[in-house]
């Protein structure tokens, strides 16, 4: 199976070469685990290869991604600049539906219908879809529904041929009966562990399934650097 680089070597041994091609793969996690910045490796070293990127803001600002990848030395407003990644903040188009609808009687539609009616336009030549993150649509819906919505931006996605990540904080990921994960062709789970008396916070990555990979059944320690992410164990 053809496989595209996840942007971490480490992670590229472990999963047998990257992300499968075309298919969809979830991160999940606790705050602050590092699931962004494996959006923000994807996504860079997808814009160096050349590749069509697209990156949907649900909770975060465009310029604070935008300042995150250049903390890790991979600034990704070059690509940007060039049109070669796009990004659609429906966090910030929200905001301002707020404040229209405050000012004129409007209403306000679903994050999930933003992003469906957007990925149903991109596009044929975008290569990559970077979702973070899909909690927000849990927190409007029940678990039903949250799965048809969900199936919905997957078939877009897979019908179009774009290998997607997509990220989802952990506590969503319960809410919704962890549905997600039966869902995708690959589900990447991150935590931490605090050690009290050091005051020292390790963190892990376990490859929970990646189909038609070989894969480790161990959690792999990795350390987040200057240059991102460093993957210290591999358990293979």
């Amino acid at each position: 199976m053809e496989s595209l680089s996840t942007g971490i070597k480490g992670l590229d041994i472990l999963i047998d070469g990257g992300y499968p091609k075309g298919k969809n793969i979830l991160v999940t996690g606790p705050p602050g685990a590092g699931k962004t910045i494996l959006g923000i490796h994807f996504l860079y070293r997808s814009c160096k290869e050349g590749k069509k990127c697209t990156l949907i803001l649900t909770r975060e600002l465009t310029e604070d991604i935008l300042n995150q990848s250049r903390s890790l030395n991979l600034d990704l407003n070059p690509f940007l600049e060039s049109g070669q990644l796009s990004i659609k903040n429906i966090f910030e188009d929200k905001m301002n539906r707020i404040k229209s609808a405050s000012k004129f009687g409007k209403g306000l539609c679903a994050v999930d219908t933003d992003i469906i009616e957007y990925l149903s336009s991109i596009s044929s030549e975008v290569d990559v879809v970077v979702i973070d993150n899909l909690g927000v649509m849990a927190i409007n819906h029940d678990v039903r529904e949250f799965a048809d919505e969900f199936s919905s931006i997957s078939i877009i996605l897979l019908k179009n041929g774009c290998t997607s990540l997509f990220v989802m904080d952990e506590d969503s990921y319960d809410l919704t009966h962890r549905l997600t994960g039966y869902m995708v062709f690959g589900l990447i789970r991150l935590t931490s562990q605090e050690n009290f008396i050091s005051g020292k916070t390790k963190k892990y990555l376990y490859i929970e399934k990646m189909r038609n990979k070989a894969v480790p059944v161990k959690y792999s320690l990795f350390d987040i650097t200057p240059e991102g992410m460093r993957i210290i164990t591999s358990m293979k």
